[in-house]
């Protein structure tokens, strides 16, 4: 095989799709760019996707069919771990099982990988007949600057299927398979702290379906989301907090006591460790702060004056960390 074709490995997790999966995979057969296996990992389907994808099976040796075994938890992170175990390209593609590839999305990828020789690449995804707003707009952020920190702190933020990332590096991180929502954003967090030596397509070459199954769409209320918002935060730091800069693990940390204040009638969990990370990342009057600033919040609906002592502490340490 000449070195200009790399095998790709396409990784889809699903979960009774068998109404969408065949244009998944109709989008995968029709690539300009033919190098490539599909690794479908069911995660215990009660509809007819076993047979649905059996077929497109017996059309393409390329695509391959495996169930999520029991050493790895229910879910698509899951799923997602156990498919890379299976991988055998030399790039990593995540996609899912209701969305569809445009024709040149591989071709695209590949192209700039070897023209960059970037660890991986990010492209854009687009909803069948619109744009979001909210990822366009981090979009136009890594195009600024590209860093751990403003990932991690999520003034940028790509989505799953936008990468291609070699596999040597995909490999040596997982997705959280505790985790039911923001997977991708802690996946992608440490990914970044491994590397940032990617580029960035100007190009939509995924397009992504609306509908109300989905994960981010289907939460229940706003205090699910916000508790799941908050959880994937807090997990985020402890599966980096040996690895990330303490800039970056100040900023989720603080993350997560803003999610606090501004929701006080929530019952975030983990808000024990929480506060002994606090005292032990930020320092004891910030610890001391975000105490009292927990008891006013939930007693008397107020919290402001700590929550902006904390503020004010940390930028003084932090300015003071400059003169010297």
């Amino acid at each position: 095989m000449p070195t200009n074709t790399p095998l790709v490995s396409i990784i889809i997790p699903t979960f009774n799709r068998a109404h969408l999966i065949g244009e998944t995979l109709d989008s995968v057969l029709t690539q300009t760019y033919q190098n490539w296996e599909c690794i479908v990992v069911d995660d215990g389907s009660t509809d007819t996707t076993v047979t649905v994808v059996g077929g497109f099976i017996l059309r393409d040796a390329r695509i391959k069919f495996y169930n999520r075994p029991e050493d790895h938890l229910p879910g698509g992170n899951g799923a997602r771990n156990y498919g890379l175990k299976k991988a055998a390209g030399d790039y990593i593609i995540f996609f899912d099982s209701d969305d569809l590839m445009t024709k040149d999305h591989l071709q695209v990828k590949i192209d700039a990988l070897f023209k960059t020789q970037c660890d991986y690449v990010i492209a854009k995804t687009k909803f069948f007949d619109s744009l979001d707003p909210w990822i366009e707009g981090r979009y136009k952020g890594i195009k600024e600057k590209l860093s751990a920190e403003r990932f991690i702190l999520q003034e940028i933020n790509w989505l799953t299927y936008d990468t291609c990332i070699k596999a040597k590096l995909a490999k040596s991180i997982s997705f959280n398979e505790s985790l039911r929502s923001g997977q991708e954003f802690n996946y992608f967090s440490k990914l970044v702290l491994k590397s940032v030596n990617a580029c960035f397509i100007e190009k939509y070459l995924t397009l992504r379906r609306k509908h109300e199954a989905s994960i981010r769409t289907g939460l229940e209320s706003r205090t699910k989301k916000m508790i799941s918002a908050y959880t994937s935060c807090w997990i985020t730091y402890k599966d980096i907090e040996h690895d990330a800069p303490l800039q970056i693990r100040k900023g989720l940390l603080f993350r997560c006591v803003d999610m606090i204040y501004k929701n006080r009638k929530i019952a975030f969990p983990y808000q024990n460790a929480l506060i002994k990370t606090v005292f032990r990342e930020f320092g004891f009057w910030e610890g001391v702060n975000f105490i009292l600033m927990l008891f006013f919040n939930k007693h008397f609906n107020k919290g402001y004056a700590f929550r902006k002592n904390i503020i004010r502490n940390i930028e003084k340490k932090e300015a003071f960390g400059k003169q010297l």
